[in-house]
Formats: C-alpha cells, structure tokens, sequence
C-alpha cells in the first residue's frame, strides 16, 4: 500500500513589519526585562478576559486590552509623524525648486540656498 505525503503548507504571517514595530515599541516602554526587537515578535493574541498577549522569542508579556489599544494608537502616530512631516518638505523643497530655477534632482540632505536681490546662491 501506498501514501502520500503533503509537504506543510506556508501560512501568511499576519503581523506586518510595523506591526512588530509598534509591539516591540510598546514592550519596550513597559517593565518588561527585555530589550525587544521588532523580530523578536512571534505573535498576539487577545484572551476572553480582554488580556493581550504578546510571544516573543524571549518569553511573553501581557497587557490589558484598552491601555495596549492607547499605547498603539500613540506609537502608531509617533511612526507615522515624521513620514508626513518628510514628504510635506519634501514637496516644499520641490516647490521652493521650481520657482527659483532649479532643474533636475537634487540631494535635499545638502541643498543650501542663499538669497540676494540680485542672484541666488
């Protein structure tokens, strides 16, 4: 008799890279003894006793379900800030560009301008 084996089929992880990053964020906040890295996490899940579990590779940490909800939403927007706040100069910068007469790309990190009546530096 013969019988066929099935190779183990890959599952989707559902925790994105910014997801690990909020959790470890937040881990690290917290009184938990380690220093956790964003692949450092394993896994969530929440208990019917609203409890929120995190696994790491180095053990689990726990949190309440509405303080772990603020303390997302406060990481979440404390990543997201400096994203917008980058692609608002950086539009800006394209913008201050076109009217004094720059063309092509140019490297922000170094860009330096001076304005005088008559020229710009």
């Amino acid at each position: 008799m013969m019988t066929q084996v099935s190779a183990p089929v890959p599952t989707k992880d559902p925790l994105t890279t910014q997801d690990r990053q909020i959790i470890a964020t937040i881990v690290n906040q917290s009184d938990y003894s380690k220093n956790c890295k964003p692949e450092d996490v394993v896994t969530i899940w929440i208990n019917n006793d609203d409890i929120v579990w995190m696994k790491m590779t180095h053990g689990y940490a726990r949190y309440h379900k509405e303080p772990f909800k603020r303390a997302v939403a406060e990481v979440k927007a404390s990543l997201s800030a400096p994203v917008e706040c980058n692609h608002k100069e950086d539009e800006e910068l394209k913008q201050a560009s076109e009217k004094i007469g720059l063309l092509g790309d140019c490297d922000w990190l170094s860009l330096s301008i001076q304005y005088y009546p008559d020229k710009i530096i």
